[in-house]
């Protein structure tokens, strides 16, 4: 996508539609076989190919391709749902080990379902997931299923929200390359990623997928900005540390 500040045209992506994708769903909004059946595939190869035993509580398709807000945009958001404390006792290192299995498969992988790329995310069976559009791979049921609607989204407002975090970046960006040490981005990136983060928590929490900070989220995810921050972190700490 593009990075100019001045073009958003993916900010029209996030109306509803008047159909689920039917590439994936028929009209009584059953989910394609051969769909459903990579989809189990693709879930039970990654489990059976860590070094501890896993069991699959669930595997969820959600996210906007299994509702009425998918665009040419849209990935397939498959979550995998296990027992952390079934895994191990330490809630947290199970977490951050699985959080490490996810980015390696998602960066190392590249499977596209009717010209939609996978991404895989583990979610524990206590975590909530805020989504109106919610199916079982594993049981080829709904559960949540989600309802044709009308929204707009207020475009306007995105693209200002949208601004402010790009202004951020790029000066963090410009900053790490005129040298500016790793101690002062630091601070700087922490405090920028968790504005980010608990912004779209809080906004998804109160008002749902279609809140504005969940859009504003996207939007930088789909420009590429998501990305660039988090590489902005190992940049600056690479470059801190290097001698010639």
């Amino acid at each position: 996508m593009a990075r100019s500040r001045g073009k958003f045209t993916p900010i029209k992506s996030f109306g509803l539609k008047k159909k689920l994708n039917e590439k994936f769903w028929s009209k009584d909004m059953s989910l394609d076989r051969e769909v459903r059946g990579n989809l189990i595939q693709i879930s039970t190869d990654l489990v059976d190919g860590l070094d501890m035993k896993i069991e699959i509580e669930d595997i969820i398709f959600t996210g906007s391709l299994a509702n009425y807000n998918w665009s040419r945009y849209s990935d397939i958001d498959l979550h995998i749902l296990v027992d952390y404390l079934e895994i191990n006792r330490d809630y947290d290192l199970v977490q951050k080990y699985l959080e490490s299995v996810k980015k390696i498969w998602n960066t190392n992988h590249d499977i596209i379902i009717k010209g939609y790329p996978v991404e895989v995310y583990f979610q524990d069976v206590s975590e909530e997931h805020s989504s109106s559009g919610q199916f079982s791979v594993l049981k080829d049921k709904w559960l949540v299923k989600p309802q044709p609607g009308s929204f707009r989204p207020d475009e306007q407002l995105i693209k200002k929200k949208s601004i402010g975090y790009i202004k951020e970046i790029d000066e963090l960006e410009m900053d790490i390359e005129t040298g500016e040490t790793w101690d002062n981005i630091e601070d700087r990136f922490v405090k920028l990623w968790k504005k980010i983060k608990q912004s779209r928590k809080t906004s998804l929490e109160k008002d749902g997928e279609f809140s504005i900070e969940n859009l504003v989220f996207k939007l930088l995810r789909r420009n590429g900005y998501i990305e660039k921050l988090i590489n902005l972190k190992t940049k600056a700490y690479d470059k801190q540390y290097t001698l010639k």
